[in-house]
């Protein structure tokens, strides 16, 4: 009995690292999934979502995928010969942004909307489509409106104690005090919630920006 649990339970650990791995599913016509690939039997290919290693089995027909890159960076001996006959003519294929429900990673490597932002930024906006570059501003002045409120915050709460403090002159003042402080604190909490808002709308902008990034880099 003793070696059935022993047994069991290494099957179990064993099965909960292997789900920890991430491998890049890229196929045709759709967007590059991180996954961790199950089976690959001779006409599909079984995999689950790399961030819901919970969920159910996902399959994909064999002819619908262009690679698949493992997370320790080799790529699947078995859509090698695919992959050569589908590669630009001068042998140089760009990086491409893999989105995943809220994430981002590139070159099989996960990375902050920050990072991403960034690399979209260096690359020649006269190339850009205007769709991207109006995406990108968008995200910029979206950042820029975080930044405001984040710092809005705490300049407003310290402002507001301020003047409390500076208006308090005895006990029968004290009201004063705490009603100034309790401004000061509704107004901090209202710049910080006002902040992650716009922090989740800049970050659905670079995941759209990134996506358009992705077909653009195709036509280069």
């Amino acid at each position: 009995m003793n070696k059935i649990l022993r047994i069991l339970f290494f099957s179990g650990l064993f099965y909960s690292c292997s789900l920890s791995a991430q491998d890049s599913l890229f196929i045709k016509d759709s967007e590059t999934l991180l996954v961790r690939v199950l089976e690959i039997s001779s006409t599909e290919v079984s995999y689950k979502m790399y961030f819901n290693p919970d969920g159910i089995i996902h399959k994909v027909a064999n002819s619908r995928v262009e690679r698949i890159v493992y997370e320790n960076g080799k790529t699947e001996s078995r859509f090698q010969i695919a992959k050569k006959t589908t590669a630009p003519v001068n042998g140089y294929s760009p990086g491409r942004f893999i989105i995943d429900d809220n994430h981002i990673s590139y070159d099989n490597r996960d990375i902050t909307h920050r990072e991403a932002f960034k690399m979209m930024l260096k690359r020649d906006p006269q190339v850009n489509s205007d769709e991207l570059n109006l995406l990108l501003l968008d995200a910029e002045g979206k950042r820029n409106a975080q930044i405001g409120f984040t710092i809005a915050g705490p300049v407003l709460f310290l402002g507001s104690s301020y003047l409390g403090i500076r208006r308090y002159y005895g006990p029968n003042d004290k009201p004063m005090l705490r009603n100034f402080v309790l401004t000061g604190v509704s107004l901090l909490v209202a710049s910080e919630i006002t902040a992650m808002i716009y922090k989740s709308v800049k970050n659905r902008k670079i995941r759209q920006a990134a996506k358009l990034y992705n077909k653009e880099i195709s036509f280069d």
